[in-house]
């Protein structure tokens, strides 16, 4: 399992915990688990049963003992949930954690009643991609000071938050994790002659480099880069084959894409068995999504596939933190076709590179972005430490070690 931070020690006495979300999407599922099964302190939750009419689905981890339902209701970008302000106000919960959505006015009142009625109170958020002037920025600065601490997802926008005058001490990065004790299980059944199989029928006999996307295929996530750099690969005298995982409303003009630029690509729709995308996963040398990156980084990297994405903090998520320059990827130029190709190239120049960059994938998630780190730093948080920027402290000499300047990792 992870070799994430595991230790109790110095925690203080177990205290009452309220998560209060608009619901619980399935891939939260680990860290709810951890939260309850192994939380230092008292974890319950409430939120909606339904969602928000995304088709996403639902956790059904979390014993009805230790769930409220607190219904959703929605008037465009606006969301009100009554209960929530009963939540604050009772005496049952000495914490509450609240999603932390500036555009939903019940978490103002929840988060204002429950520091009137002495409780902690933390905001779960993904906080600030970029710094933000005028009345939005005022909005939003002036509704994270409700909370006593923010729960982030990235180093990114704790580094924003400093700059708009908040105290890195209260800003704890957690990060994110999607089921890793269940990607390591699927990992280890990984049979070398079936990857080897998957990878012949999906990139072709003889694919010197393969190169895989997996996501919905969309104009955002810019997926005509890849196509463009992989020709550019060719022309340079390696070519690339491309195996693109999903579906969506870019699928036919990609397909267009790659047929007018002679770049050999097999889309295989979309996937959800966990051990064939595992397998496809660890049949290619590379994951690539030009735009913005987020849990895919993870997806990824748990099965050691080193990951390319854009170096545009204000338009990324945060996941894409998790891709050391370098070590188990790379961070290309954002929207320089060039660019991307060239890192492309680089990445997989060597076996040596390629396993090292192997390793170094899944070195990253062991350590930082699964369920049992998440929950040590979020039970360090509700015990009132100051934040622990573990990244930091591990990812500098990390990257010196690789041959890279501390500097710009």
């Amino acid at each position: 399992m992870s070799r994430g931070t595991q230790s109790g020690d110095g925690l203080s006495a177990p205290r009452r915990v309220l998560v209060l979300y608009h619901y619980f999407a399935h891939y939260r599922e680990a860290v709810i688990r951890e939260l309850l099964d192994h939380g230092h302190h008292r974890y319950d939750f409430a939120g909606d049963t339904v969602d928000d009419g995304k088709g996403i689905k639902l956790t059904e981890a979390i014993p009805a003992d230790r769930f409220i339902r607190a219904r959703c209701l929605r008037f465009g970008p606006l969301m009100i949930q009554p209960r929530a302000i009963a939540l604050a106000l009772s005496g049952r919960y000495d914490t509450l954690i609240l999603l932390g959505n500036a555009m939903w006015p019940a978490t103002w009142l929840a988060a204002i009643l429950g520091r009137l009625r002495g409780k902690r109170v933390f905001f779960w958020t993904h906080g600030w991609q970029k710094r933000e002037g005028g009345l939005k920025g005022a909005f939003r600065n002036a509704f994270y000071r409700l909370a006593h601490g923010l729960l982030l997802y990235g180093h990114n926008a704790k580094c924003v938050g400093v700059l708009c005058g908040f105290d890195p001490e209260r800003m704890h990065v957690i990060y994110n994790s999607l089921d890793y004790r269940e990607q390591e299980r699927v990992r280890s059944t990984l049979d070398p002659e079936s990857v080897a199989g998957r990878r012949r029928a999906m990139y072709g006999e003889d694919a010197e480099t393969a190169v895989m996307a997996i996501t919905r295929l969309q104009p955002a996530k810019r997926l005509g880069m890849l196509i463009e750099a992989a020709a550019r690969c060719a022309e340079r005298g390696r070519p690339m084959s491309l195996l693109f995982v999903g579906d969506g409303p870019d699928r036919p003009r990609l397909e267009a894409a790659a047929r007018e630029r002679g770049v050999r690509a097999h889309f295989a729709g979309a996937l959800y068995d966990e051990s064939a995308i595992a397998e496809c996963l660890a049949a290619s040398d590379l994951c690539v999504i030009p735009g913005p990156a987020g849990l895919t980084v993870m997806h990824s990297l748990a099965y050691g596939t080193p990951f390319i994405t854009n170096d545009d903090a204000s338009t990324q998520m945060p996941e894409f933190e998790a891709v050391i320059h370098g070590v188990n990827g790379a961070l290309y130029r954002a929207w320089e076709v060039d660019d991307l190709a060239a890192h492309m190239l680089a990445s997989t120049e060597t076996r040596e590179l390629r396993e090292r960059g192997r390793r170094m994938s899944i070195e990253v998630i062991e350590r930082f972005y699964n369920p049992v780190t998440q929950r040590v730093l979020i039970d360090r948080a509700v015990s009132g430490h100051g934040a622990d920027d573990l990244w930091a402290a591990w990812r500098g000499p990390l990257y010196r070690s690789m041959g890279g300047n501390g500097d710009d990792a």
